[in-house]
């Protein structure tokens, strides 16, 4: 990306994985019941955990730091984060800390934050997707 060719982060297509199996968040766990399962027509509860799924693209690099973009579906999931400042573009929810303790932080967009390298977290993401620009140190 340069500065002459700017993109609709909003549009920007991302190509979404399932997240991986230690991170699901069990339903019991994961809060309010709107936010991490549906009733199907038979009755069942299909958890969000089986759906969630997360898209990333590196869109750069400017003074030593990768820029990007991340989404991340409905419901909720658990992360060990690396050192990253993000800003919110579309999406509610809300983070949860496990390590260290502090108060959850609520998400929507404008909101700009800072995670440590090594937190342990749990995401709930309400209805539509949660998007994201994300500045963090360079891997290599």
């Amino acid at each position: 990306m340069s500065a002459m060719e700017p993109i609709n982060t909003h549009d920007f297509p991302l190509s979404h994985e399932p997240v991986e199996d230690w991170q699901n968040v069990p339903a019991a766990s994961a809060g309010e019941a709107d936010t991490v399962g549906s009733v199907e027509t038979d009755g069942s509860v299909a958890s969000a955990m089986e759906s969630v799924t997360t898209g990333f693209a590196e869109l750069g690099t400017i003074g030593g730091a990768d820029f990007g973009l991340w989404e991340m579906s409905a419901g909720a999931m658990r992360d060990i984060e690396g050192d990253e400042v993000f800003l919110v573009i579309s999406g509610t929810g809300r983070i949860e800390f496990d390590e260290p303790r502090r108060d959850p932080i609520e998400l929507a967009p404008g909101s700009l934050v800072h995670l440590d390298e090594g937190m342990k977290t749990r995401w709930y993401i309400d209805g539509a997707p949660l998007r994201k620009l994300f500045i963090a140190p360079s891997e290599g």
